[in-house]
This record gives C-alpha cells, sequence and structure tokens, in this order.
C-alpha cells in the first residue's frame, strides 16, 4: 500500500483534484444561470422599458424599490388606525 502511495506524483493528484473542482464550479455556475436567466431576462426588460418609455431611470427605480418596506409599514399603519 504504501509502495502505491508514493508512487504518485502530489503534483498530478493536485491538478486532478484542481480539474475536477473547476468542472464541478463550472457546472454549478451553468445551473445556477440557468434557473435565473428568466428573472434577469425579465428584469433588465423591465429596467429598459421603463427607462425608455417614461423616462425611469434605474437609480429612481432602485430609489423606490429600496423604499417599498417603509411604504408598506406607513400603508399598515394607516390601516390599523
Amino acid at each position: 500500500m504504501d509502495s502505491i502511495l508514493d508512487s504518485i506524483n502530489s503534483q498530478t493528484v493536485l491538478a486532478v483534484a484542481a480539474i475536477a473542482v473547476l468542472i464541478l464550479s463550472v457546472r454549478l455556475l451553468i445551473r445556477i444561470l440557468n434557473v435565473g436567466l428568466g428573472s434577469i431576462l425579465t428584469i433588465v426588460a423591465i429596467t429598459v422599458a421603463l427607462q425608455y418609455f417614461f423616462g425611469i431611470s434605474p437609480k429612481q427605480l432602485w430609489f423606490e424599490v429600496r423604499h417599498i418596506p417603509q411604504e408598506i409599514l406607513n400603508l399598515l399603519k394607516g390601516l390599523s388606525g
């Protein structure tokens, strides 16, 4: 058993492990992009449409998105009393 481990070059093992990690990482990235690609394209389409048809910049849109929780709290406070 020791003779088998002694005959294996540690650089070769490291290279094979690096290739395996790279392949698995690329597969994971591709799966993430496949799942999220529809959502990403929808967000981009909405942002571009708002900018060109209504003159609303992405900065203005992001400002509104960040303030949605506060607006919801204000609405709930108004409804409760």
